[in-house]
């Protein structure tokens, strides 16, 4: 009697910011706890430049932080690229294909049943790979943001795309995917954001009041820095309400604030309000669960962790790096949070959830159409893959090397010739 072996899953993530790791390490969690042999690799540390991953990382924070008009321009730029160039050399490109065969060789080392992408760089190399060679492994990407990023055409060779929600099988038909391949799972953070809380034991363990609307505020990180400026506005948008309030303020990594704050508090800077400043902590959830607002930006995994909460969003639509600013658009259309320009506009959002629970009640019903499941039902799926047969004998690399070259070549050509079709065909018919 055969024994079923473990299911392998290879994870692979980026380092851009947080949310990939994080999301990467929920993944690792969830599987490992239903036995499964996990590996998690930084696919851009492992097998890139340092100047690659450098840009990449802090590159980002930079441009947002110093070049945010240029950054959302190209974003925008990007986004309009047609899909038919999805292998014409580029900056993604030429970053994923570098480590494509390095890749390969841990692929057929570890044999995983399943390969999980938290970002699109390991996604395009796995889509190239697969036009000069098999890999019996089913791979998954997944979006982290509530809109389509540039470069995501790239990523049509993975098995399954995990989308935030149905309305983005349309944009993802356009950019060359198959409806076969979605799934709508949701952005997929850690499930404890999804498990149930009491509000009254939350607020006891913390210390607060437990029958006090309470404001939480979370800035920290990327280019913000944490969210002093944003914390003043908070207390002066709650002064004269007509029930008392408390803020929890998470300053994140951000010292220089959160001693500033805490000085603030011995010497009675805030008056009657409750104010409870955080440094960097593990226990976001427990935070939210002892909350009855958030003020915070809207990156796509910390917007969903407040979604899957059921935490009314409250967001700055000032200063946006361009896939936040598309975060905000379609949330706020959906009804999941409300969004500010003015401190004028923040006393108002906050106003109204402190004093008409209907409208409340109604944010937060609109928060759960959009919780999905996300990582438990993601990990489901995978766990759910067949085991891959990978063939014994090992590839010549030399000449997976050439054939990629070639294989890669060829498709971009095609590609262009498609486009030229495609847009001659588009010229008549507009005379026409």
């Amino acid at each position: 009697m055969s024994v079923e072996r473990k299911k392998r899953v290879l994870i692979l993530t980026v380092t851009s910011g947080n949310g990939h790791n994080a999301c990467a390490k929920a993944m690792e969690q969830q599987l490992a706890a239903a036995g499964a042999e996990v590996k998690v690799i930084d696919y851009l540390k492992a097998w890139s430049r340092p100047y690659t991953v450098w840009t990449v990382d802090k590159g980002y924070s930079l441009s947002v932080a110093y070049a945010l008009r240029t950054y959302n321009y190209s974003f925008r730029r990007l986004k309009r690229r047609p899909p038919e160039r999805r292998f014409a050399p580029g900056f993604a490109q030429r970053v994923s294909r570098f480590g494509a065969l390095s890749l390969l060789r841990e692929i057929r080392a570890f044999r995983p049943d399943a390969i999980y992408c938290t970002h699109f760089y390991p996604a395009i190399a796995i889509t190239d790979l697969r036009l000069c060679c098999e890999i019996p492994a089913k791979v998954y990407s997944s979006g982290f943001d509530f809109t389509m990023c540039p470069f995501w055409e790239g990523c049509i060779g993975v098995d399954y795309v995990n989308l935030p929600s149905e309305d983005f099988a349309e944009e993802c038909l356009r950019l060359g995917f198959r409806r076969e391949q979605f799934l709508f799972y949701g952005i997929p953070v850690h499930a404890k954001f999804l498990a149930e809380s009491d509000k009254a034991s939350a607020r006891r363990s913390l210390g607060l009041k437990e029958n006090t609307f309470t404001v939480m505020i979370m800035f920290g990180g990327g280019q913000w820095s944490g969210g002093y400026k944003i914390f003043r506005q908070v207390l002066r948008a709650v002064q004269g309400a007509a029930a008392p309030v408390q803020v929890i303020m998470l300053n994140g990594r951000n010292e220089e604030d959160r001693k500033r704050i805490e000085r603030e508090c011995a010497r009675g800077a805030y008056g009657d309000t409750k104010v409870v400043s955080v440094g960097f902590t593990d226990k976001v959830d427990l935070y939210m669960s002892a909350a009855d607002a958030i003020v915070t930006k809207l990156g796509g995994t910390g917007a969903t962790e407040c979604i899957d909460k059921l935490l009314p969003i409250v967001a700055a639509t000032k200063l946006l790096p361009q896939q936040e600013a598309e975060n905000a658009v379609y949330l706020r259309q959906r009804g999941a949070v409300l969004t500010y320009e003015t401190e004028e506009e923040l006393r108002a959002r906050l106003q109204r959830l402190m004093t008409d629970p209907v409208f409340y009640e109604g944010v937060r019903d609109a928060q759960r159409a959009l919780r999905k499941g996300g990582v438990i039902r993601l990990a489901e799926h995978i766990l759910s893959c067949p085991e891959a047969v990978y063939a014994e004998r090992e590839p010549d690399y030399k000449q997976v090397k050439s054939r990629l070259a070639a294989a890669v070549r060829e498709a971009a050509r095609d590609g262009r010739t498609e486009l030229r079709k495609k847009r001659k065909e588009q010229k008549k018919q507009n005379k026409e």
